[in-house]
């Protein structure tokens, strides 16, 4: 029996910025060094959300993450 959030493989989520950041990085993020069209960011930023809904990832550390 489970007695809280849980990812596919049964195992707690992380609760440090460590292990988030370890977890992002498993999923090979696209970097981002400048965008010459807005058109570049707002894709690398879709591209990082979709990783943070993938992998259940609290607001409070998504901005760490990202950068």
């Amino acid at each position: 029996m489970s007695f809280g959030p849980s990812d596919a493989g049964g195992n707690p989520p992380p609760v440090t910025i460590h292990a988030w950041l370890e977890r992002v990085n498993q999923e090979k993020p696209y970097s981002f060094e400048k965008a010459t069209a807005p058109v570049d960011a707002e894709n690398w930023i879709s591209h990082m959300e979709k990783i943070f809904d993938v992998m259940g990832c609290d607001d409070a550390f998504k901005t760490r993450l990202a950068v």
